[in-house]
């Protein structure tokens, strides 16, 4: 427990120095120029972007998730949505399973994808909204 925190402050020093949180607050004002220019709601971009920079700090934090999301994401892109629970399945951890926990880690997965889901609903619409022809 108290190497998992002395980590994290680790992980917050880091993000400090090296310029993150500058970084993040110009990549958010570009974006909200660019969406006040198109007359779109700013205030919900806005909410969207702390969401997105809170995802970035959390997959730092579980990379074993942010890789699934990845590979959900491919899934979604391209348009196998409807089979990407049993593409994210680990066939070789499902077979040392007994009945009861095949039926919690299939439960867990699929409430997993449906948050991985969401956020790529949301990261979809962030960037078309954020795209501007040229």
């Amino acid at each position: 427990m108290n190497t998992d925190l002395k980590k994290l402050a680790k992980m917050a020093v880091n993000r400090l120095s090296s310029g993150f949180w500058r970084d993040e607050q110009n990549k958010r004002d570009a974006a909200l120029a660019i969406l006040a220019v198109k007359g779109a709601d700013t205030a919900a971009a806005k909410n969207m972007m702390v969401a997105n920079t809170k995802q970035q700090i959390t997959a730092a934090t579980n990379p074993e998730d942010e890789a699934m999301y990845l590979r959900a994401k491919n899934i979604f892109l391209s348009g196998n949505s409807d089979n990407a629970l049993s593409a994210l399945i680990d066939q070789e951890k499902l077979k040392t399973m007994d009945d009861s926990a095949r039926q919690r880690y299939i439960f867990d997965l699929s409430a997993k994808l449906q948050e991985f889901r969401e956020r790529f609903t949301k990261e979809q619409q962030f960037n078309c909204q954020t795209t501007m022809s040229m």
